[in-house]
């Protein structure tokens, strides 16, 4: 077998079976409102418009603390979302601002 030919097999072998390629949706806590008096909701987040759809997580909702929402940036939403703006979501144990797009 040809060297080049050996060579791009691996490469797009390595390709279609990284863990990038195998991306799937899950699902994050969020405080869509930045309010602490009402639950936090469960969010499908995904990294591509492509990516498989997650089973709901199971997990109680974490305790919110009150927080003052930021101030918003224009956003352009990448493709597959028609809007993104700023929310809290629960990562490692604490609520962190970040931008969600639907």
């Amino acid at each position: 077998m040809d060297m080049k030919l050996l060579t791009t097999l691996a490469a797009i072998t390595l390709y279609l079976f990284s863990p990038a390629s195998m991306a799937e949706c899950h699902y994050l806590w969020v405080d869509h409102d930045y309010d602490a008096n009402t639950p936090p909701i469960q969010k499908q987040v995904c990294d591509s418009s492509i990516d498989l759809p997650a089973l709901p997580d199971v997990s109680t909702p974490p305790i919110q603390t009150p927080t003052v929402p930021p101030i918003s940036s224009p956003y352009i939403p990448p493709i597959g979302s028609a809007s993104c703006r700023d929310e809290l979501v629960y990562r490692n144990g604490e609520w962190v601002t970040e931008m969600v797009c639907y």
